[in-house]
């Protein structure tokens, strides 16, 4: 069963794809060498922001606006989009409900961050980034990717 950012059943017939592209202050594996962690506040995005496909950024799938939302909440990076609006979201929302597309991930340029060498494994911890693009993928970047669960927006 899949849930809403309420964490209640979505409503029949929505066919907004939605979830947390990432969790502040949870840390992820995102590379073989360092985990890394995002705190909250620490992304900007431009207003012409693209959403693609397993980070293919020559093809993007919609740009932020009516159809593609973005919003940083108390608990990370909330992503939406209304497949009714985009081209081919017929085929999106059928990959996102049933496979493959099971995720968020994000691309940006952090210009401020530390590094945590204390523990097994160093930290990366961004506290300032540009967003470059988000992506609907196979599989997320971080592990506090909240994309299989939470991909159904519940109708107002």
């Amino acid at each position: 069963m899949w849930f809403t950012e309420s964490g209640k059943p979505p409503l029949p017939g929505s066919r907004t794809v939605c979830g947390y592209a990432l969790q502040w202050g949870v840390p992820s594996a995102v590379r073989p060498g360092f985990d890394e962690v995002f705190h909250q506040g620490s992304l900007t995005w431009p207003e012409d922001l693209p959403l693609c496909r397993n980070h293919m950024r020559t093809e993007p799938l919609v740009r932020l606006g009516n159809a593609f939302r973005l919003r940083a909440t108390s608990t990370g990076l909330w992503v939406e989009v209304d497949t009714d609006m985009i081209p081919d979201g017929d085929d999106l929302l059928l990959a996102a409900r049933h496979g493959p597309l099971r995720a968020w991930s994000i691309s940006f340029k952090a210009s401020d961050e530390r590094w945590d060498r204390t523990g097994h494994r160093p930290l990366r911890i961004v506290t300032a980034a540009r967003l470059l693009e988000v992506s609907i993928c196979d599989r997320g970047a971080h592990q506090t990717t909240i994309g299989i669960l939470s991909r159904i927006k519940q109708a107002a």
